[in-house]
């Protein structure tokens, strides 16, 4: 089952699927739309997926519905006459807003996961998961989707002399209903090779050479999951859980149990959905880690192009609508440099005066 059948099993049959295409209406779409915005993730955490999950189930309708237009069983898509903006995919994160990291706070928010939290912390003691802190910035310098690097495999490093290293994006891998189901990315550009900064590659030679018991299997997960059992002690004191080598990495409960605290721990607001007693924090998401890369990059000099394609995005345009504003000046962003256009030569005029003298 590929990513789009997966995601009409999860999201659209349940709502149209007693439904023949040729009775889909706009009503039955816009019925679709409200039940996705209230609809729980995959995680089963009771939280509402998140707006970019919205906007490709719609996406992938739009295209069944379309496809059902070409091969004449719908006579024009009903898709067409919904209203769908980006504020229908929101929900409650109407107003969230990118929060890209600086150098500084990925080394700060890598150390807190690790378990140094800055001088002066007076919080709860933060467990110690250095892989998960290596794994901090990892995402922040590939720029992987959380589903990719959950699908990464240890053969999916590809190291080179020095060393240097690049990873590989090949499949996805998302649990659903506690089952892990293997996938594809999201598109054709999404299959691609990352190359890691050389710092990065020493690090990760280093963690396949020490720290990963199964670095010598090449379809073993390249990240851990953690044993089951809870990351708190019955007073509330936290506390590392054993890593569980065997299965992957659950990036949504990585973030919840793991991030979360260490963000706050470095002075960074989380992310939380609204409670009755408190209003929603659209604050850094996991999903930030990808920004930071794109940012860190564009705020580099890295050609935009470039960046597009190690961010695996279907086209260059969704780049630069994304992160356009982060291109620098002296990069081919606002500043205008072109040169001035020569003068024209100036033909001399011919003259109408006559002499009074004639020469010779």
């Amino acid at each position: 089952m590929d990513e789009y059948e997966r995601q009409l099993h999860t999201y659209v049959l349940g709502e149209l699927g007693s439904l023949a295409v040729a009775a889909v209406t706009p009503a039955h779409l816009e019925k679709l739309l409200t039940a996705l915005v209230r609809q729980q993730s995959r995680q089963g955490d009771k939280k509402p997926i998140t707006p970019g999950t919205v906007k490709h189930v719609w996406d992938v309708v739009r295209r069944v519905l379309r496809y059902a237009v070409q091969h004449g069983a719908l006579d024009a898509n009903p898709a067409d006459r919904v209203d769908f903006s980006a504020s229908r995919a929101t929900g409650d994160h109407a107003e969230f807003e990118h929060h890209p990291l600086t150098t500084a706070e990925v080394g700060a928010l890598s150390a807190a996961v690790s378990g140094y939290p800055p001088e002066g912390y007076d919080g709860p003691e933060l467990p110690a998961y250095p892989v998960c802190g290596l794994l901090v910035e990892f995402l922040a310098y590939t720029g992987l989707r959380a589903a990719e690097a959950a699908g990464l495999e240890v053969a999916d490093l590809r190291f080179g002399p020095g060393p240097t290293c690049s990873v590989r994006v090949a499949r996805t891998k998302d649990r659903k209903n506690g089952v892990w189901v293997v996938g594809t990315p999201k598109s054709k550009r999404s299959r691609r090779t990352v190359p890691l900064p050389p710092w990065l590659a020493r690090r990760m030679a280093d963690y396949l050479a020490t720290d990963h018991p199964r670095a010598d299997e090449p379809t073993a997960p390249l990240w851990p999951s953690r044993k089951n059992g809870g990351g708190y002690r019955p007073a509330g004191e936290r506390y590392a859980v054993p890593l569980d080598w065997s299965q992957p990495l659950a990036l949504g409960t990585f973030y919840d149990t793991i991030l979360k605290p260490a963000l706050e721990a470095v002075g960074l607001p989380a992310s939380r959905p609204a409670t009755k007693d408190a209003p929603a924090t659209r604050g850094v998401r996991l999903h930030d880690l990808r920004h930071t890369f794109a940012v860190l990059q564009l705020s580099a000099g890295t050609h935009l192009m470039q960046v597009s394609k190690w961010l695996g995005h279907s086209t260059y345009t969704l780049t630069l609508d994304v992160y356009g504003d982060y291109i620098p000046e002296q990069d081919g962003g606002a500043a205008n440099t072109l040169p001035e256009p020569p003068a024209p030569v100036q033909r001399a005029e011919a003259s109408n005066v006559v002499p009074l003298r004639r020469e010779g």
